[in-house]
């Protein structure tokens, strides 16, 4: 069970073998114990700075491998030396300075979903998922730093939404302070462009807020900057949207891939025309594992069915397999576009931000791309996700925030999951296929813009690639306010 400071200190640490992982070892990364270096009163010193309702994990308790355990079990082989369930922003402060003190590294988790596994360490895991409280107050949502995207929508009885994403589980945390995409976003901008103040925990454990008017600085970097650079960010206020009188059409449709150039080009033409920005779709080309592919659409247009049936005559009549359009309520479209997760796998991304459409012969290399997949004995899915962008989130300047990719077309999602236990040269296998569609792409779309909250643990140049020219002012905005490079993973802001 976890331990606070009213129950006794758990001694010893369990071994790699003993978690039982069964996660092929990321290129690059081994198998990893938690981090040694401080002895029980180190702890016990924790333990008395931390409030009543916190609480530690550490390895030995009963609890501890469900709380290490990061989304991308990727990175199941990098073990903290404990997980510390914070309760209040006290104890935040008390953990930063105490992982100062003791040199200990640290990785704050909001909902675990980095991608390239930057919310796990082997030092100690800072998580601000019991600090999840949803309040409104007025046109405003107030949200605790370990809110997800589910307790935003667990708070739609005050009408109230701002652009979020589509996996629930996902942390409103990590989604702002990389720019936040999702179906909504060209009609209200992303997550990032709704927020309107910000308290973050700095490296010496001081609270400030963040916003136009206090900090600046900072709270331009807090909105396209990315987490884990700046501070510990403890609660967020958005500037929310009234929703309840909405009505939304959400629609669902499968076509062969032998349809794509036609559906692709369909597709660009309504978003061209959608000068209203009430349109927003999701394109994806996906190879099951199975050896089954698709092209699937999942969207909605806010507005009436007929509307989206007129809008979607041409669609229709290229014979998609499958078919689902249906007017809703506001939440219930939303309901339907969220993501279920399933059990926990393994998987790797690599994004690109093209500031243009795609062409009949880009298209054509994605559907053959996903037609020729080699999924190998581990049956491994192999994808690419166009995610429409435009409308309300290409409206800020490229400076305005720290995002800076706001002429993007798409924001575009290579990617790969395998079970975990899969030999490593099977996984290096699926890495070079995502690789080369990669390549493929850079070269067609003329760019290397990438999306933070799509992080790629070997992707070169991810300086200018997630930042653009933004990069050398979010230097110095590190350089004040973590002046020590406390805050430090492979892709920081600032990292020599």
């Amino acid at each position: 069970m976890p331990v606070n400071r009213r129950f006794i200190l758990r001694t010893g640490a369990a071994t790699a073998a003993t978690l039982a992982l069964g996660c092929a070892h990321p290129p690059g990364i081994a198998a990893t114990a938690p981090a040694r270096g401080v002895d029980e009163s180190a702890w016990r010193e924790l333990l008395q700075a931390l409030s009543p309702a916190a609480r530690l994990s550490r390895p030995g308790a009963q609890d501890y491998q469900e709380r290490a355990a990061a989304d991308n079990q990727r990175y199941a082989s990098v073990l903290p030396a404990a997980v510390l369930a914070c309760a209040s922003e006290p104890d935040v402060r008390a953990a930063l300075r105490w992982c100062a003190k003791h040199a200990m590294p640290f990785a704050a988790r909001s909902g675990g979903h980095n991608y390239a596994g930057h919310s796990t360490t082997t030092g100690l895991v800072i998580s601000l998922r019991p600090m999840n409280r949803v309040l409104p107050h007025g046109h405003r949502l107030h949200l605790g730093g370990g809110a997800t995207n589910s307790d935003v929508y667990a708070a739609r009885d005050a009408g109230l939404y701002f652009p979020g994403g589509r996996c629930g589980g996902v942390g409103v945390a990590g989604l702002t302070l990389g720019g936040g995409l999702g179906f909504n976003d060209r009609k209200w901008g992303l997550t990032c462009d709704r927020l309107v103040e910000t308290r973050v925990v700095l490296a010496d454990g001081t609270l400030v807020r963040a916003a136009d008017d206090e900090n600046a600085d900072l709270f331009w970097a807090c909105r396209g900057g990315a987490g884990g650079n700046f501070g510990v960010n403890t609660a967020f206020v958005f500037d929310a949207v009234p929703v309840n009188s909405l009505r939304a059409t959400v629609f669902s449709l499968s076509f062969g891939l032998g349809a794509s150039l036609r559906v692709v080009d369909e597709l660009q033409h309504v978003l061209d025309a959608d000068h209203t920005h009430d349109f927003d779709v999701r394109i994806g080309f996906k190879h099951a594992g199975d050896g089954t592919t698709s092209l699937t659409l999942l969207g909605q247009r806010l507005g009436p069915e007929d509307a989206l049936r007129r809008l979607f005559g041409p669609l229709l009549r290229l014979d998609p397999s499958t078919v689902f359009i249906e007017e809703r309520g506001f939440w219930a479209a939303q309901d339907h576009l969220m993501d279920t997760p399933g059990p926990k796998t393994c998987y790797a991304s690599k994004s690109l931000v093209p500031d243009q459409w795609l062409r009949p012969d880009t298209v054509a290399a994605l559907a053959e791309w996903t037609r020729t997949w080699h999924p190998g004995p581990a049956r491994a899915t192999g994808y690419v996700t166009l995610f429409a962008m435009g409308g309300a989130s290409a409206q800020p300047r490229p400076d305005e925030t720290a995002y800076p990719h706001r002429s993007g077309r798409y924001v575009i999602d290579v990617g790969t999951h395998w079970a975990p236990g899969t030999p490593a040269e099977q996984v290096n296998a699926l890495l070079a296929q995502i690789r080369a569609m990669h390549h493929t792409l850079r070269r067609h779309l003329v760019t290397d813009a990438a999306y933070v909250n799509f992080p790629d643990p070997d992707l070169d140049g991810w300086e200018h690639a997630y930042y653009g020219a933004n990069h050398q002012r979010l230097t110095r905005v590190k350089r004040r306010y973590d002046p020590t490079g406390l805050f430090r993973y492979p892709q920081a802001i600032g990292k020599p």
